[in-house]
């Protein structure tokens, strides 16, 4: 699966942000890192499983929204308003929301398992659950709050708090070019229980990263490399990425001046002493 978004998936992605189209950029972001503030600590299997979710996620909404964009060829005279996924850990539901003046409803249903996505169907009840109207609306809360956009078509993952009430929203910076790891950009935003109160904002990283894709040898993936110092370990959107574009990527945190490899959706503490 290619690593940059196609076309019809980048359009939808445009159009339910409201935001205008990215303007050509070099793949590569040398930004100087800024002084971040401490994020959320998590150990490293709870960031690892944040990782694999939102890759799941991330994954179902982009072949949900190419089967919608090529069903549908009106897409702005639907009303979409955005869209939810139910993950259960093997199959995603993709619910596309819309308002057509009578308030927020389902307009479209796509079903993505391990085989890829499903028909585009029509729900015989539109009507969204009190949980579902509520997990919506912290994704729009969310997006109303992000302090920084490093450019236009972010995407959204959204779970149920593990360690209590409300939601963890993330907001994930795409990448501008085939070949450009969005490493940095990403936001994690932890939305109370009415769905409306933001609790919290994580920047999970210092300045809007992007690296190259190093090319294979000898058919096996290269090796990446990104400093990090929000943090004294990677975080959840290097398991995404790396997961996203097939790339194992070593991780360098200035706090502890440690060598971390996220790969496979896995965090190890590299050995920098062998050969």
């Amino acid at each position: 699966m290619a690593s940059f978004r196609p076309a019809l998936a980048v359009s939808l992605a445009l159009l339910l942000s409201g935001l205008a189209p990215p303007q050509p950029a070099a793949p590569v972001s040398k930004a100087p890192a800024a002084p971040a503030a401490p994020i959320q600590a998590y150990d490293l299997p709870r960031i690892e499983a944040f990782g694999r979710a939102i890759y799941r996620q991330d994954i179902a909404a982009w072949l949900a929204s190419d089967a919608l964009a090529a069903k549908v060829a009106d897409l702005q005279g639907v009303g979409l308003k955005g869209w939810l996924v139910q993950d259960d850990g093997k199959t995603a539901k993709v619910r596309f929301l819309r308002d057509n003046g009578a308030g927020l409803e389902v307009a479209y249903d796509v079903v993505v398992d391990g085989k890829g996505a499903g028909p585009l169907t029509e729900p015989a009840d539109r009507k969204l659950t009190d949980e579902e109207r509520l997990t919506f609306s912290a994704r729009q809360a969310a997006i109303a709050v992000q302090p920084k956009t490093c450019r236009a078509g972010y995407n959204t993952a959204v779970i149920r708090n593990p360690d209590g009430e409300g939601w963890i929203v993330w907001l994930l910076a795409p990448s501008p070019a085939a070949g450009a790891v969005p490493v940095g950009g990403h936001y994690r935003i932890f939305v109370a229980g009415d769905g409306k109160t933001v609790q919290r904002v994580d920047a999970l990283s210092a300045s809007c990263l992007l690296i190259e894709k190093p090319k294979a040898a000898d058919g096996k993936p290269a090796l990446a490399f990104a400093s990090h110092i929000v943090s004294p370990t990677p975080v959840e959107t290097h398991v995404f990425i790396s997961s996203l574009y097939k790339l194992p990527l070593a991780v360098g945190t200035s706090t502890t001046k440690e060598v971390w490899l996220v790969d496979q959706g896995k965090i190890s503490k590299m050995d920098l002493g062998k050969k």
